[in-house]
């Protein structure tokens, strides 16, 4: 049986997105609907998927009181603690975008920079692949992100225009970093959306859809190359380097 982790944060969890500020906690996709699961099912029985989603995770910024919610802390635990792993599924880095992590605004040739750390952290730890081999890594693109009329809380925490426009990058900055490390790129805009409920969270069809994509890529990328080929050294050390 082959393992997937599939490692983000609330479009990862499921979070149902909601037009109103609600004091009570994320209502969140059942698995006939969370993007994970549809993968699980559109695989089938030779595969786990592993749901490693969690509100409010960012990549390698944090403010005093919510470190708990830190990838680049967590990662390494996680990928041990679910060990052996066949595949790495990450998308993050809308959380990184909020205006309260950055002294001077994030730019969009910063954008990437959290990603290439986690990316390091995952080449670091080749044992929490099947046989210590690193696991195959696939990289999301989050959706752009988009104002919200019903929710100017959410998006005032996002940057509101500015943070809009930060996110038409994520794209672009993130198929680039693909192009210097082991991993394999899928660009998430193309199959899901932010509601418009609250700019922030996938509709309900956008998780299917992705979870569709996600599994047909897994599909190709297995038809085209059944074993995971091990990382020469002199790339593992350069990924890690840079």
């Amino acid at each position: 049986m082959k393992r997937i982790l599939c490692f983000g944060d609330s479009n990862t969890w499921g979070v149902i997105p909601e037009p109103k500020k609600n004091p009570f906690p994320s209502l969140r996709y059942d698995e006939q609907t969370r993007w994970p699961c549809v993968l699980a099912r559109d695989l089938g029985k030779n595969w786990r998927i592993l749901e490693e989603g969690l509100g409010g995770r960012t990549t390698i910024y944090t403010v005093p009181g919510e470190a708990y919610r830190l990838a680049s802390t967590y990662l390494e635990p996680c990928l041990l603690s679910h060990r052996p792993l066949d595949y790495v599924i990450l998308m993050l880095g809308t959380n990184d975008i909020q205006p309260k992590f950055h002294k001077e605004a994030l730019q969009p040739n910063r954008l990437n920079a959290g990603i290439r750390a986690l990316l390091q952290i995952i080449l670091s730890v080749p044992e929490c692949g099947t046989g210590s081999v690193s696991p195959r890594i696939l990289l999301l693109a989050p959706p752009p992100i988009r104002l919200s009329s019903s929710r100017p809380d959410v998006s005032a925490k996002y940057g509101m225009e500015a943070g809009v426009l930060l996110s038409h990058h994520f794209s672009s900055e993130y198929q680039k970093l693909c192009e210097s490390f082991p991993a394999e790129f899928l660009n998430a805009s193309l199959y899901a959306e932010a509601s418009e409920a609250d700019g922030i969270h996938f509709t309900r069809n956008s998780h299917v859809r992705l979870g569709h994509a996600v599994a047909k890529k897994i599909r190709n990328w297995e038809r085209s190359a059944p074993e995971a080929p091990e990382i020469s050294s002199e790339i593992l050390r350069s990924s890690i380097e840079m």
